[in-house]
């Protein structure tokens, strides 16, 4: 069931892992059949999987009708990530180091360069905290809950800017595609990388002029 998208999760969480994005193994990837109300997932814990044999099938639920083991805790954050924005079909989720630490420290990732546009048109967003409350009810559920909040909140476009910082935890990316979704997880960590260096490098450095954005090729 499902074959051809459980082989381009498979290829796109083997170029995470290759690209040295999985910090420890940590981190999850899936994806929706939107048609079917279906969603392809990596079992727990995170990149065991060798081939499609491993992959989970799961209903919107949370159970999973084909394949063994249980998808990994996260699974009900990309499931609110789902329900919020219903043009994407593929969610990842990262802890990789400068993603990880502008999430912790509870900021944007600011946009400082033509680089960012080429991937994000507005700053990265940062959540605010899950409360106490949230975290009893259901921390994973509440973790999404809060990503579409951010983004109804500030008016940002999931499309435009189709990523998330969840404070002090991580990242979470998202896209039409598999490999789409993997190639943005890259980028960000790359551009939250730049952004911290431009800061030590300039303190006093201020955003993204906006007549340069249309400019970013």
């Amino acid at each position: 069931m499902l074959d051809a998208l459980k082989q381009d999760l498979l290829t796109a969480v083997t170029y995470l892992k290759d690209q040295k994005i999985r910090f420890l193994g940590k981190g999850s990837m899936t994806i929706v059949d939107r048609a079917n109300n279906l969603i392809v997932a990596e079992p727990a814990p995170a990149f065991p999987s060798s081939s499609i044999a491993d992959m989970l099938v799961v209903d919107l639920s949370g159970q999973v009708i084909e394949g063994n083991g249980t998808p990994c805790t996260d699974f009900l954050t990309h499931l609110e990530i789902y329900r919020a924005f219903p043009t994407v079909s593929c969610v990842v989720h990262s802890h990789a180091m400068y993603t990880s630490a502008w999430a912790q420290a509870g900021r944007d990732i600011p946009m400082y360069g033509t680089g960012h546009l080429d991937f994000f048109k507005e700053a990265i967003p940062c959540t605010r905290a899950v409360t106490s409350a949230e975290s009893e009810s259901g921390y994973e559920t509440s973790a999404g809950l809060c990503i579409a909040e951010t983004f109804q909140k500030k008016s940002i476009s999931p499309e435009d800017t189709p990523a998330a910082l969840l404070f002090q935890h991580g990242s979470y990316i998202w896209a039409p595609t598999a490999q789409e979704a993997a190639n943005r997880c890259v980028a960000l960590e790359q551009i939250a990388m730049l952004a911290y260096l431009t800061e030590k490098i300039n303190p006093e450095i201020t955003g993204l002029p906006r007549n340069i954005i249309g400019h970013s090729e």
